[in-house]
């Protein structure tokens, strides 16, 4: 178990919101540290008192439950995607089949990820409409941690849908899209050529700054890069900081728990509080 405090929700009951949540898709190329950030910018938003859902999305290599320590992540997303396809999903069922993390004062909900990997067709668009539209009014923020793959055409005979329309389908309903970038000169190549497949509006996070193999002002650097390469101003960029992330895959807890005072976590909890600021605005030119 985790040594976060990790239990099922006894209470059927969700509170419901009359707004909808934005919906945030985590994406970039593999080894970007995606995971990571969907994890930290899930639980800095949800300790700032915000309703949060954070679900593992990836068909290929969900890793979310096995970074908290969740030994037994059960049927997750692949049970609440049956229902959503079948029009049963309910807050009963709901709470049956996510998890909720306690923490301090707060909380948020886990729906862990695909439990056999053999099962990724279940991931069809109709399901995962049903499952984010569900969620939207309930939540203020729903976080999807994705797969790096979108190359259109790949079928598999025994499959009705395309290897990569799963994350595509997720990305379709996002709100927006946080494109996760390493920041040393072959993770920005990669970058590159995988930005050619996306189809979508994107904001550009930089992660994993370091000057050991950028030289002088390296944040400068990375910006000035971005915007030559892709004119895109960067919404954040974060440090490398190896050693809180070890921390926290040792200790299955988030950076705001077992390393508060690191750089890496001052920056992902301002872009936490950025996201927030620009949620409430687009609710307020709702008003």
């Amino acid at each position: 178990m985790s040594l976060i405090d990790l239990e099922r929700r006894a209470d059927p009951r969700v509170e419901l919101r009359q707004q909808d949540a934005a919906v945030i898709g985590i994406w970039g190329p593999a080894g970007s540290g995606k995971t990571n950030l969907a994890i930290n910018l899930a639980f800095e938003l949800a300790s700032m008192g915000h309703r949060v859902c954070l679900i593992d999305a990836s068909t290929r290599r969900p890793a979310i439950a096995a970074w908290l320590g969740i030994t037994d992540p059960g049927p997750g997303i692949l049970g609440l995607l049956r229902l959503a396809r079948q029009g049963r999903l309910d807050s009963e069922q709901f709470q049956r089949l996510n998890h909720e993390i306690s923490f301090g004062n707060h909380s948020l909900t886990l729906i862990s990820g695909i439990s056999q990997l053999s099962r990724w067709p279940e991931f069809d668009a109709e399901a995962i409409a049903g499952l984010v539209d569900w969620l939207s009014p309930q939540t203020s923020f729903v976080i999807v941690d994705l797969d790096s793959d979108l190359e259109r055409g790949l079928i598999k005979l025994e499959a009705a849908l395309e290897r990569n329309q799963p994350t595509i389908s997720f990305l379709e309903r996002a709100t927006r899209v946080l494109m996760v970038s390493g920041s040393d000169p072959v993770s920005v190549n990669h970058s590159l050529l995988a930005v050619r497949e996306l189809d979508f509006g994107y904001e550009l996070i930089a992660n994993r700054l370091r000057s050991s193999v950028l030289g002088r002002d390296p944040a400068r650097q990375v910006r000035d890069t971005f915007y030559e390469l892709l004119s895109k101003e960067l919404l954040a960029v974060l440090p490398d900081d190896p050693e809180a992330v070890d921390q926290s895959m040792l200790k299955s807890q988030p950076l705001l728990m077992i390393a508060k005072n690191s750089k890496l976590r001052d920056a992902i909890r301002a872009l936490a509080i950025e996201l927030i600021k620009q949620r409430e605005g687009r609710l307020n030119n709702r008003e």
